[in-house]
């Protein structure tokens, strides 16, 4: 009797046992991941458990299940194109790209209790407990839920703020600014945004050809009028050697008149007169103005004669 009994109490032990072994798990939380463990019971509704950070895991335990959370970053793409331009303050349509980096918060802001409310409240209440989509498909879905169309509106509200062609000079400030407001609006959700960047911001195909025909159109302009300014600078400069060649010229033509006038003024009757008798030395005929008409008289000379006596006029 009693080795029966014995042998009930064994096999009663070994059905727990294997009926525990089948239903309990040893969660795990790999690198990378938080894992939200929930506990469920035969009977009854189930409860959370606990929120594990990877990698770890909670050893073997009873009727343990978890679902994995991504605490990694995500980068999401948004563009702005045709339809979906960003206006600016003058009305231009911006062709635009933004990215934003964030993830899903472990703990809440200012939390000290590794309570992992982060988790929780995603898990909770903003649609992370989906068993029938990986981890990455659900954060997506949330991406999508909460966080895009804020994004968005948010890039076409700075867009709007400025000139459509400043705007490339100022994606810097952009971007900062827009982290701040997204973080701000998000302050009480889940979802950390760790970073806003404005990619690319340009006017539409069209407007950049018409830009590129007005440049063409300044340059062609400038250098015209670099060639006119140079014709110009040549021209004053033939005017001005010419002028300078005319005032030489006219320098020449006043000193020989005033030579000429010299030279005039400097001839008088005594000169001639005096240079006449010079010229008759040593000649065998002369020629002497005598007389009150001025008229020569022809007188020969012996060849030695060394004195001469001219006549006077009376």
């Amino acid at each position: 009797m009693k080795t029966a009994l014995a042998s009930i109490f064994a096999a009663i032990l070994l059905f727990t046992g294997l009926v525990w072994l089948a239903n309990s798990n040893n969660v795990q939380a790999p690198a990378g991941y938080a894992t939200y463990v929930v506990e469920r019971p035969v009977l009854g509704s189930t409860t959370f458990h606990s929120v594990i950070i990877g990698p770890s895991s909670t050893g073997l335990s009873w009727r343990l299940y978890g679902d994995h959370v991504s605490v990694t970053p995500y980068s999401y793409s948004e563009e702005f194109k045709d339809k979906e331009s960003v206006i600016a303050k003058d009305k231009l349509a911006m062709i635009m790209n933004a990215h934003v980096v964030w993830r899903i918060r472990v703990d809440q802001p200012n939390e000290t209790d590794g309570e992992h409310r982060g988790i929780r409240d995603y898990m909770e209440h903003f649609g992370g407990l989906d068993e029938a989509h990986s981890a990455d498909e659900v954060a997506r879905l949330a991406y999508e839920n909460y966080i895009k169309e804020p994004f968005r509106t948010m890039i076409r509200a700075e867009g709007a703020d400025q000139n459509g062609l400043d705007i490339p000079d100022h994606v810097a400030d952009m971007s900062v600014d827009i982290t701040n407001k997204l973080r701000e609006r998000l302050a009480n959700t889940p979802f950390e945004i760790l970073q806003v960047v404005i990619g690319n911001a340009q006017p539409p195909q069209t407007v950049l050809d018409q830009i590129a025909m007005k440049v063409a159109k300044t340059q062609e302009f400038a250098r015209k009028a670099t060639e006119q300014a140079i014709a110009n600078a040549n021209k004053a400069i033939e005017q001005a050697n010419g002028q300078a060649e005319g005032e030489r010229a006219l320098a020449v033509a006043t000193q020989r008149a005033l030579a000429n006038k010299t030279l005039s003024d400097s001839i008088t009757p005594q000169l001639l007169q005096y240079n006449a008798i010079e010229n008759m030395k040593g000649a065998e005929r002369i020629y002497v103005p005598t007389g009150s008409n001025g008229l020569p008289v022809v007188g020969t000379l012996p060849l030695d004669t060394t004195t001469l006596s001219l006549p006077t006029t009376k």
